[in-house]
């Protein structure tokens, strides 16, 4: 799966990282320039000049405008040409594209297909992201690989013993049980119950629990939509879960290139001295995955697609990869 649907939402950037200086971004192969009005709002426009192929993000904002730097023209933030610098007269229909965009949970987000699909469509809600009784950290970087092969991975956990056995419970290294996957029209949901078991020695120092005692655990997962994916792992105690959620938001840079924001949340041990322990760990696990993402795009390009066995832990991504052929047939940019 390397082509994603244009009628979906995408995040393109950290909300701090947009200002009153244009920042170029590329979705779908091409660029987005964004960019704040003197209110604060956000502005997100086709990265090209209309006089000439230049990008807008090499330009300046005056007041709500951005102006080119090459060729003078001044666009509103709707995308329409309102100044020339060489005549009065603005040319009849001299404008960029304008994408929807929304902010939220701390990154900036376009809807880069048929806008009048956009509200339609709302984001998934993230609480643990908006919400007190909550800490976060994570990273971003762009993937060499496609956007499929990320979701491919997001899917199955079966595989972290094998790629990263310090980060991965116990529970996970026996025959998993049995995998409940829910579909609907745009989503599938998926989850396990995980019998009482021994913590992982990372888990017990983040949470505080005894490393003699053992728990049932629980994992859910949620393909939100193309650009958003949502996990959970919930260590069953007494007093309630002690309850992280991983949230990636990946959009496609191009067929082979994908731009990966993830973050960790937790509901337990707010302090720094826990995300110390847990930052390294996950951030090291997630930066194996990247490679491990990046090797299969290579031999993908190398020697093209050949036929895979799946098995009962592939339920849920084959599930996923039914909604996204869906979503690109029914993509009415296409």
């Amino acid at each position: 799966m390397t082509r994603f649907p244009f009628d979906a939402w995408y995040a393109v950037a950290h909300s701090e990282e947009v200002g009153r200086s244009p920042v170029g971004r590329i979705a779908h192969g091409a660029g987005i320039v964004l960019y704040r009005t003197s209110g604060g709002g956000v502005v997100a426009l086709a990265d090209r000049c209309a006089h000439r192929p230049y990008p807008l993000s090499l330009g300046r904002v005056e007041g709500d405008l951005i102006v080119s730097s090459y060729s003078g023209f001044a666009y509103g933030p709707d995308g329409r040409v309102v100044s020339v610098p060489t005549q009065q007269q603005v040319p009849v229909g001299a404008a960029v594209r304008a994408y929807p965009s929304v902010e939220y949970a701390g990154l900036l987000w376009v809807w880069t297909g048929n806008p009048g699909l956009a509200e339609r469509r709302p984001l998934t809600a993230l609480p643990w992201l908006t919400e007190p009784g909550w800490t976060t950290f994570g990273a971003d970087w762009e993937t060499a690989a496609s956007g499929g092969l990320l979701q491919d991975n997001f899917a199955d956990i079966t595989h972290v013993p094998h790629l990263h056995p310090v980060l991965s419970p116990p529970v996970l290294r026996r025959t998993p049980p049995r995998l409940h996957v829910e579909v609907s029209e745009q989503q599938v949901r998926f989850w396990r119950d995980f019998p009482a078991a021994h913590l992982q020695t990372w888990q017990s120092e983040a949470t505080g629990l005894s490393a003699e005692a053992e728990f049932e655990q629980h994992e859910e997962g949620l393909f939100a939509s193309p650009g958003l994916w949502t996990d959970r792992w919930d260590v069953l105690t007494s007093h309630g879960p002690k309850t992280m959620h991983f949230t990636h938001a990946i959009t496609p840079v191009d067929d082979r290139r994908t731009q990966h924001f993830w973050t960790v949340s937790r509901n337990f041990a707010l302090d720094r001295e826990t995300t110390g322990i847990l930052r390294p760990l996950l951030e090291g696990y997630y930066r194996t995955v990247k490679e491990a993402l990046e090797v299969m795009q290579t031999l993908i390009d190398r020697e093209g697609p050949a036929k895979e066995v799946s098995v009962r832990a592939d339920a849920a991504m084959l599930e996923v990869r039914r909604v996204m052929r869906r979503l690109l047939k029914e993509d009415t940019t296409r």
